[in-house]
């Protein structure tokens, strides 16, 4: 009899709990249905570019794929150190602040007006850029520059809201500047992006990328250890190249990884660039949106590694305190995340 008991009373406390779990989980999904229908109203049309571009409709509120986890970030976790992240001139000081050894391009002159620009800055191989977004880059050879035509450009530069066309969070905080920049190598030449993915102080997964933006380019996919990831084509799903004879990046490329490390600590996941020209090893940028957040990782090893080291415990969201409502979304975020890894 007592054992009989025993066991019924044991059957109790594991159908109560069971119950309990199952209870919590109908709650949590409660909360993912609110949040996403708030996260919709919120931002129709930011969800519908996205719906319209990748054909389904995201689940925002308890993201599972690459790109309801960037939607994630741009709708729901404004962190702030991603707006210096996305301010290239802030970016050098934290890497600075981080890391003394890591060489950083220099800056030269910082502005609102091309006109100001002292001539003496652009009599060599400069760059004229501004800080607040993607590809404005006015790249000077030689002091070979049309001032009226820099004055035009910077001018339609600086008056853009980068990141307001698919919402950006972080650019659209970030105050334009002009500034510029020492050349430190020519893509065209010697000069190679190494690209660290990592997620707090664990490297992910990295790149390496010849004649970048040139029709000659081609990228490598390398582990922690510098060798080739195989079967990783590039992220846009079209073929790789073979790192070229005679070119060994094992050293820099491990320096990269190394810095990245230290970089990327209380970071859930981003994008650590690198420049080497064959002697120094330079910081880059720091993506918190690559692809402006809207790229998919075709490639399937790609996707797996990101995806598995993309710890979305450690995003600020979820690290800091909430009131009202996002606290408890937060809560239920946290116990599925922490339900997906069972």
């Amino acid at each position: 009899m007592i054992r009989f008991k025993f066991y019924l009373n044991s059957f109790e406390i594991v159908t109560l709990a069971l119950l309990s779990n199952n209870m919590q989980t109908i709650i949590d999904k409660i909360f993912f249905l609110s949040a996403e229908l708030i996260l919709t109203l919120q931002n129709f049309r930011t969800v519908r570019k996205y719906v319209k571009l990748h054909g389904s409709r995201p689940r925002i509120a308890n993201p599972s794929s690459y790109m309801e986890r960037m939607l994630w970030r741009k709708l729901v976790d404004h962190n702030p150190q991603f707006v210096v992240f996305s301010d290239k001139i802030t970016t050098k000081n934290y890497q600075q602040g981080i890391c003394p050894t890591l060489a950083i391009p220099r800056i030269l002159w910082v502005g609102q007006d091309a006109d100001e620009i002292p001539d003496e800055l652009l009599t060599g191989d400069v760059y004229v850029k501004t800080n607040h977004g993607w590809d404005f880059n006015y790249q000077i050879r030689g002091g070979r520059v049309d001032r009226s035509d820099l004055k035009k450009k910077t001018d339609l530069w600086l008056k853009s809201v980068h990141g307001r066309e698919y919402h950006e969070w972080a650019y659209l905080q970030v105050k334009p500047q002009l500034f510029v920049e020492e050349s430190i190598g020519d893509p065209a030449v010697d000069l190679l992006d190494i690209n660290i993915r990592a997620c707090d102080g664990k490297v992910i997964l990295g790149s390496v990328i010849g004649y970048n933006k040139l029709p000659e380019r081609w990228v490598a996919y390398l582990d922690t250890d510098g060798k080739p990831s195989h079967g990783v084509d590039d992220e846009d799903g079209t073929p790789i190249r073979e790192i070229p004879h005679g070119i060994d990046i094992s050293e820099p490329y491990q320096a990269a990884v190394n810095f990245t490390k230290k970089l990327s600590i209380g970071v859930d996941y981003a994008r650590f660039d690198f420049m080497w020209n064959g002697s120094v090893l330079y910081g880059g940028e720091i993506t918190v949106y690559p692809g402006a957040g809207n790229g998919k990782i075709i490639n399937s090893a790609v996707n797996r590694s990101v995806m598995g080291g993309w710890n979305l415990e450690v995003s600020h969201f979820l690290s800091t305190r909430n009131k009202g409502f996002k606290r408890l979304y937060a809560a239920a975020l946290k116990r599925q995340l922490k339900r997906n890894r069972q």
